[in-house]
């Protein structure tokens, strides 16, 4: 695979799970990091095991929410490296609930970082990539964006929305040589999925959340859970030149849970 030595990734939720793999994986491939998420403390502690591999690499706290602080972060990092090359929108929330109990504030949190925090970081960064004409912008969707999830009305919601903004933007910045893709993973070992066989356990009835996390094994062809570093492993080829004709897709990284 051609290399993304020394190009700029700027990552957001990039303290844990699927964001610090993608860290870690671009920093082995040699990509120069900027690491972005708003749990000040995990993404200190995330830096400090990303900087031996990455020296040149920053991190800043940097919530998808407030789009002040996302406008004073890309012009911090454009004023420290001079170009972001590649943007990995990863940064999202669960919260699970059947839909005729959903809250406003459920609805609210998922929209607002895992949809419009993508809009709003994305539409800062994009500027200087079409003055460029040049960059990889890969959004961390969902195998929930192609399957409506049962308990997850919100975050299949929000997740369908990722894909579609992916789509659409993606054909409006071809002209400029910039490409826009998605991963969509499947059921991914990490604590977000910890907190959810607990909630999906309760909701269901069922004794025991582990359980639930065997059923999603169950329903995997290749019977295991996605691990985080699966996931990074296909955003390290999106975003590499050999992904360069690739625009608009959503990858599904599922073990065949989803094959559509």
């Amino acid at each position: 695979m051609r290399t993304i030595e020394g190009k700029i990734a700027f990552i957001t939720g990039s303290a844990s799970g699927i964001g610090f793999a993608i860290s870690k994986r671009l920093a082995q491939d040699g990509a120069v990091l900027a690491m972005t998420d708003r749990d000040q403390t995990a993404l200190k502690e995330a830096f400090d095991k990303i900087q031996g591999i990455s020296p040149k690499s920053h991190f800043w706290t940097m919530d998808v929410t407030n789009q002040e602080g996302i406008n004073k972060t890309v012009k911090s990092v454009i004023d420290t490296y001079g170009v972001i090359d590649i943007l990995v929108n990863n940064a999202g929330v669960s919260t699970m609930n059947r839909f005729t109990d959903l809250t406003e504030d459920e609805w609210d949190l998922n929209m607002n970082v895992n949809l419009k925090g993508v809009w709003r970081v994305t539409k800062e960064i994009a500027p200087f990539m079409i003055q460029r004409k040049s960059g990889k912008i890969i959004c961390t969707a969902s195998m929930a964006s192609k399957l409506g999830a049962p308990f997850l009305a919100h975050y299949s919601a929000s997740k369908f929305g990722v894909l579609g903004f992916v789509q659409a933007i993606a054909k409006e910045l071809a002209e400029y040589g910039i490409t826009v893709n998605a991963v969509c993973p499947g059921y991914v070992a990490t604590s977000m999925q910890d907190r959810e066989v607990v909630w999906e356990a309760k909701l269901r009835g069922i004794d025991d959340p582990e359980k639930v996390r065997q059923e999603y094994i169950t329903m995997t062809p290749l019977k295991r859970l996605c691990m985080p570093e699966d996931v990074a492993n296909v955003v390290s080829f999106l975003a590499s030149p050999d992904a360069d004709f690739m625009t608009g897709q959503g990858i599904n990284v599922t073990g065949g849970a989803c094959v559509h």
